[in-house]
């Protein structure tokens, strides 16, 4: 028996950021929720996505066109990839090992090369994963490795590996951060080159003692001990994943036996992302009434969700400027912690942009008479059709609203058959349920 409908959209929704009906069909004809699992696991459909040339090396006649070529190559990939998992989880890495474009990095090149290695082990190996991105010239950059030298260690580097990246707060003390940032030094950047580079005279080989054992560290030995040679951090580090991701595709706060359920199948299989996601879409909890409206979409989601129903690129919709206002610059997080969740977007600066971004795209939707039909329908009848298109379920007390306000325009503005229509699409964009990932 196929999964239901409703379960497979919602699968859909938080794994590839909007529900295609191409998709939706494709696995409502999958015998089980495991098999669409399966499917959208599949990132291998995709081929091996690269960047385009022109991202690969900086553009410093025109750092800013360079910008707003590079958003709008990604997010217009956000929906174009066959499986967007790789995308999702691409965006996922970007606010976890977090590097700023305009914070301390400087160079879009760099920050592409991260969004590629983001997407090459969006499912991957998390250990391969960390060890590739602690080297990383983006990374180097933001976060001081740059300049972490031999008598001068800094710590920047070594504390956010283990309080945001793999361990959380607690899990470590000051001596283990002292520690770390000596055994990352000479793991630098070269200004000449532009690339990462290992400086033998610039590196502390005085012995160092972490989470208890004093020898030379090296900088990747941290990172294997973190997450493959230290039995109990291991396990710390993968129940620290597991919640995140859980937060990222459900909903905020889990209870522990799922996350102490996803961490023991993210360690049984050697900290393998597709394993860990595959327990995680497959967990009967993911499906509940709590999962399913249990996240506020981002800015990039709800701009995403209009894209894919209004059928507009992310450069028609301006999303490099706009961005910022609805709080989420793509290549930009606020700082090395990353984007929160829910009520972190639900504030009065940017609900009035996704508002403005609204209202312009209801000009786009009435050009040539579009949404005319509505007036000559019953004001019940107009509601359900704009929620129709834009692929909504209403509960009944937004159905209800839209419907009373409707209705007053439509007495309120009886000579006019334009501002009701009109309203009523901008409205519909900014209802809880548009605003539903």
């Amino acid at each position: 028996m196929a999964a239901p409908a409703d379960d497979i959209a919602h699968l859909l929704r938080r794994t590839e950021f909007v529900v295609k009906p191409a998709r939706q069909t494709e696995l409502q004809g999958l015998p089980t929720i495991a098999a669409c699992v399966d499917n959208v696991l599949a990132i291998e459909a995709n081929g091996a996505p690269g960047l385009p040339t022109y991202l690969q090396t900086l553009d410093e006649a025109d750092s800013w066109g360079q910008y707003v070529y590079a958003y709008n190559w990604w997010v217009d990939n956000m929906l174009a990839r066959p499986r967007a998992l790789q995308e999702k989880m691409t965006l996922f890495w970007h606010g976890h090992f977090v590097s700023s474009l305009w914070d301390g990095v400087g160079r879009l090149d760099h920050m592409m090369e991260q969004n590629q290695l983001f997407r090459d082990y969006a499912v991957g190996d998390f250990l391969q994963l960390t060890q590739k991105m602690a080297i990383q010239p983006a990374m180097l950059l933001y976060l001081s490795g740059a300049n972490n030298v031999k008598g001068a260690p800094n710590e920047n580097f070594g504390r956010e590996l283990m309080e945001l990246f793999t361990l959380g707060v607690g899990n470590y003390t000051q001596d283990d951060v002292a520690a770390a940032a000596r055994a990352w030094t000479g793991h630098n950047y070269s200004d000449f080159t532009n690339t990462y580079v290992f400086r033998p005279t610039k590196h502390d080989n005085d012995p160092k003692t972490f989470f208890g054992t004093t020898k030379n560290w090296d900088g990747p030995d941290i990172i294997n001990e973190i997450l493959r040679d230290n039995t109990g951090k291991r396990l710390i580090a993968a129940k620290y994943i597991a919640r995140k991701l859980w937060e990222f595709f459900a909903y905020p706060a889990p209870a522990p036996s799922i996350v102490d359920d996803l961490a023991a199948v993210f360690v049984a299989n050697n900290l393998n992302i597709r394993e860990l996601l595959r327990a995680l879409f497959n967990r009967a909890e993911f499906y509940t009434v709590a999962a399913k409206q249990g996240l506020v979409r981002t800015p990039t989601e709800y701009s995403l969700a209009l894209m894919s129903r209004i059928g507009l690129t992310c450069d028609q919709l301006g999303l490099s400027w706009r961005s910022d206002a609805m709080g989420q610059q793509l290549f930009s997080p606020p700082n090395v912690a990353g984007w929160k969740s829910n009520a972190y977007w639900l504030n009065t600066s940017s609900l009035s942009a996704r508002a403005s971004l609204a209202r312009d795209l209801t000009w786009h939707l009435r050009d040539n008479g579009g949404f005319d039909e509505v007036y000559d329908k019953p004001v019940s009848d107009a509601v359900d059709y704009v929620a129709a298109f834009f692929g909504l379920s209403l509960s009944a007390v937004t159905r209800d609203a839209l419907i009373a306000a409707h209705q007053a325009e439509r007495a309120t503005v009886a000579w006019d058959n334009w501002w009701a229509p009109t309203n009523l699409l901008t409205m519909m964009m900014a209802t809880p349920e548009m605003n539903m990932a």
